[in-house]
């Protein structure tokens, strides 16, 4: 199976093309049974292709979206540098509310991302905010609350492209109460307006468990060893 997730662009234009399909047929299919001149004079065959053709439908849209989110399986992902001076490390992106699919850039997701230092084993954490560029004017920053504590996240980038992402830096005490904390709320404030999120207990679990296994996966990694050769 063809995998997309590394191309936002592609990802995302496969995607329209597929819901604009997926809801085609299924428009027509419900106007097709939706007129008695043809459900009088059905048989029960024609029924039974009919199912036929919607399992089909489904299969493939599903198949079609796990291709494009698909991935290894592990929840992060390392990526070394190509001139081995860092290590990174990007969690699996996190949508709070509903949502059927949750990719890489999505808008209002949020991701962590561990960064290791190969000349000084030095380590940190940033969470990074996704939104559309037509969204937000002028972006101040995003805070955490935990437990009743609110927690400001100190802003070290802001990138455009198809999306804007807000990085933020993680310090270590936060990201010890963010794991161990039982109610977690997401704040975000712009030059117009602050948006709060909380989390629910699956959501809150989510996020936790995103943060705790990147954070193990950055302890766990060891100075690259350069040769010259």
């Amino acid at each position: 199976m063809a995998c997309y997730g590394k191309n936002p662009s592609l990802r995302k234009a496969l995607q329209r093309r597929s819901l604009i399909l997926f809801f085609g047929i299924l428009r027509f299919l419900w106007n097709f049974l939706s007129n008695p001149r043809y459900t009088k004079k059905m048989e029960e065959t024609i029924l039974g292709e009919l199912l036929k053709i919607l399992f089909f439908i489904f299969h493939f849209c599903f198949s079609l979206f796990a291709g494009i989110g698909c991935s290894s399986g592990d929840s992060i992902r390392r990526t070394p540098e190509p001139a081995l001076e860092q290590v990174l490390f990007n969690s699996d992106s996190f949508c709070p509310g509903f949502h059927l699919f949750c990719f890489d850039g999505d808008t209002r997701s949020l991701s962590f991302r561990g960064v290791f230092k190969n000349s000084t084993s030095e380590k940190s954490i940033f969470l990074d905010y996704y939104l559309s560029s037509f969204e937000v004017s002028f972006p101040i920053g995003v805070s955490l609350k935990l437990d009743g504590d609110w927690f400001n996240l100190r802003k070290v980038g802001t990138d455009y492209s198809d999306s804007v992402r807000i990085s933020s830096f993680v310090p270590t005490e936060v990201a010890d109460k963010i794991i161990h904390a039982k109610e977690i709320a997401f704040s975000f404030s712009s030059r117009e307006k602050t948006t709060n999120r909380f989390f629910s207990p699956v959501e809150t679990a989510k996020f936790q468990f995103l943060l705790k296994s990147l954070r193990e996966k950055l302890d766990n990694q060891s100075n690259l060893n350069i040769l010259n050769p």
